[in-house]
């Protein structure tokens, strides 16, 4: 796990380095994908579908990355297996990132964590979702308690304005480190593909 408070000015390149290199690790995908979980029913759950709009309208058109769940169009617990299982048949070569907000202990709230492994989306409120990415980076938005719908609905929006916007620079800084990679695998895969022609005669 790499960890930073959203307030560390080293937050950006140091969290966005860690998505390049686990990404590195089997640099064998066409495309990435950013699944933003999440819901504008409670302040502390938006920031995933916040980061989807503010990264939707930076990547709009771009032809190797792809963005699901945004404020007008979220992905949660109703509709991620849906959601999931569409990106597995249009996207199936995709380096999947996915984003959430969560809670935990007082003294970290504020820290954005970049994990190298699949989000495990609910934990918090106890649902059984099923996992999603390959690596995920979420916000600590608020303490973990007893009442975790009370916590997330009253946790200051403006606070996780804040961290979208620092989670959003980490996101775009690692795409367009990665992305000139997947054009040249793409490259490679081309000329893999190529009809020999300098075949030997008989």
């Amino acid at each position: 796990m790499h960890y930073c408070h959203y307030l560390d000015k080293k937050s950006t390149a140091y969290l966005s380095d860690a998505i390049v290199k686990h990404y590195m690790k089997s640099p064998e995908y066409t495309e990435i994908v950013i699944v933003c979980v999440g819901t504008n029913r409670y302040s502390g759950d938006a920031l995933g579908p916040l980061v989807g709009s503010r990264l939707s309208e930076r990547f709009d058109g771009h032809r190797y990355v792809r963005i699901y769940g945004t404020s007008e169009k979220p992905v949660h617990a109703l509709n991620l297996l849906k959601t999931l299982t569409h990106i597995a048949k249009h996207h199936s070569r995709a380096y999947v990132i996915a984003v959430d907000a969560c809670l935990g202990q007082f003294y970290k709230i504020g820290t954005l964590q970049v994990v190298e492994e699949p989000l495990q989306p609910g934990g918090s409120l106890d649902k059984q979702l099923p996992p999603v990415g390959s690596l995920h980076i979420k916000g600590i938005v608020n303490n973990y308690g007893p009442l975790n719908h009370k916590v997330l609905e009253h946790t200051s929006l403006t606070f996780v304005d804040e961290m979208v916007a620092v989670v959003s620079r980490i996101l775009v800084k690692a795409c367009q480190d990665i992305a000139p990679r997947l054009v040249s695998a793409e490259q490679q895969r081309s000329e893999l593909q190529a009809p020999n022609h300098l075949s030997s005669a008989t």
